[in-house]
């Protein structure tokens, strides 16, 4: 079985980066300690295989954040919003495998402790396997 997971990161972060959204292509595993907000962070998940006997599958969970310092909620919603309509039901190129399916499992918004700090968490999940 090809772990899919680095693949289906790329192809997100890739794909996070060409969206007219206010964090422009500011998308990152792990953001500079300087980095301007908003910004997007593609990180922490899971791969889970699928065992079937007539293909070799995987479901691959990612967990994707938006980070904005604007006061409130609207930011990291607009950012959101427009990430869930470029990736809900639509088609992710991931290269060495067919993506079967990428569907948006949940959407949240939190504030930080430094009670300036918004963020939106989209949970992804992702049905794969090998091309």
């Amino acid at each position: 079985m090809s772990d899919p997971s680095l693949a289906v990161q790329t192809a997100l972060v890739t794909a996070l980066k060409t969206l007219s959204t206010e964090a422009g292509a500011r998308v990152y595993d792990l953001p500079p300690a300087d980095a301007a907000a908003p910004y997007i962070t593609v990180g922490g998940g899971q791969t889970v295989p699928l065992d079937e006997t007539c293909w070799d599958a995987s479901e691959v969970y990612v967990q994707v954040d938006v980070w904005s310092e604007e006061p409130g909620y609207p930011q990291v919603k607009r950012i959101a919003g427009a990430i869930r309509a470029a990736l809900h039901d639509q088609p992710v190129t991931v290269t060495g495998h067919v993506c079967d399916r990428c569907e948006v499992r949940n959407v949240s918004y939190s504030r930080e402790r430094d009670g300036i700090t918004s963020r939106a968490r989209i949970d992804l999940l992702l049905t794969t396997q090998p091309a």
